[in-house]
């Protein structure tokens, strides 16, 4: 009587497969933006509820999608105030502008007017809007 060898291992066809997904799960991961995945769950500020009453958000964390618009000042101790603009997705809506103050903290960055940033962004005690972190997307 011959017997049918049984086969010990996973058949070529899944191996490649799975190695198709480990190497598409790898790509995904060198790709994205480590920076942008640290925002992914943080609120969006609203610029009405901000210029209704910032104090009333004081404490709270945001995330902003804005271009540079101007510099406003520059305090050897706190660090450089700017204008900045929210990217609004209504191109017929009048361009939101918010002030944000880059603390020491981030003084590596080179900013400039017009350069677009995202910024996780906290309220501060008087009610201005503190960066914690800003890139590039």
């Amino acid at each position: 009587m011959s017997r049918k060898k049984k086969s010990k291992g996973l058949p070529p066809w899944l191996m490649g497969l799975l190695l198709l997904i480990v190497g598409a799960g790898v790509y995904y991961l060198l790709t994205t933006n480590a920076s942008e995945a640290s925002l992914r769950t943080v609120e969006v500020l609203n610029p009405d509820l901000y210029y209704e009453n910032a104090n009333s958000l004081r404490g709270n964390t945001y995330k902003m999608d804005v271009t540079i618009d101007s510099s406003l000042g520059n305090s050897p101790s706190k660090g450089r105030l700017f204008s900045v603009v929210l990217k609004n997705d209504d191109k017929s809506a009048v361009p939101v502008k918010v002030p944000v103050l880059i603390p020491l903290q981030l003084g590596n960055l080179t900013i400039q007017k017009g350069q677009h940033y995202l910024m996780k962004v906290k309220v501060v005690d008087n009610g201005m809007l503190q960066a914690e972190e800003a890139f590039k997307p």
